[in-house]
């Protein structure tokens, strides 16, 4: 179900619409000028939170064509999209209502870097590609540990790595940040270093630095 092939309407700048909106959006949803709405999206996004990501950041302000209130068949409440050339093509984002992170705290939440949990709160409540997982940020709603992502919550195994500096940690104490198709993960756990992540790329599991991690998951489309 690629973004541009299912249904899916801009939200305009009526009153009406504004009821489902966070009000920072208001504008986005009222302009008829792509600069503008552009300049409004990112002046929503905390330093702290780009400066983990300097690669991804750097698309964001050179290669951004566009930023839309769209309404997904397949996301409860309109979404913040975000167009990015990508090559001869482009990739999009979806950065998903603050408000709906709700009452819930993902298990394991708080290994997550402080800015990515301030984005979560304040920002985007999920940024992501078409799917709601991969290439960013999973919304907290859909955050899973990584034994309940691969369908056994109470697995008790534990990472098979070449990592000698640390013990490895379960498949219940990592929670699965974001991914790319069926054997991608990156992933969290508080059982290792902060600033840290574990990546996973079929069969192996590294242990890496956060921030350079995400960046690498969230470039992944614009390097296709």
């Amino acid at each position: 179900m690629p973004w541009e092939t299912a249904p899916f309407a801009i939200v305009d700048g009526r009153a009406e619409a504004h009821t489902q909106l966070p009000q920072s959006w208001w504008p986005i949803a009222e302009s008829d000028d792509p600069e503008e709405r552009k300049h409004t999206a990112l002046a929503l996004w905390n330093v702290e939170f780009l400066e983990l990501i300097p690669r991804f950041a750097h698309a964001l302000y050179d290669e951004l064509i566009d930023v839309r209130v769209v309404k997904h068949q397949w996301i409860e409440t309109p979404s913040l999209d975000y167009i990015l050339a990508a090559g001869n093509s482009y990739g999009v984002w979806i950065g998903e209502n603050p408000a709906t992170f709700g009452d819930r705290t993902p298990p394991l939440y708080e290994s997550l870097p402080r800015p990515v949990q301030v984005y979560l709160r304040q920002v985007h409540a999920g940024f992501t590609t078409w799917d709601r997982e991969s290439c960013g940020l999973t919304p907290p709603s859909l955050m899973k540990t990584l034994a309940s992502h691969w369908g056994n919550p109470n697995d008790e195994s534990v990472v098979q790595w070449y990592e000698d500096r640390y013990d490895p940690p379960a498949f219940r104490r990592l929670l699965r940040v974001t991914g790319r198709g069926p054997h991608a993960d990156l992933l969290v756990s508080p059982d290792l270093p902060a600033g840290t992540a574990v990546t996973y790329f079929e069969p192996d599991f590294e242990l890496k630095q956060f921030g350079e991690s995400l960046d690498l998951f969230m470039t992944m489309p614009l390097e296709e």
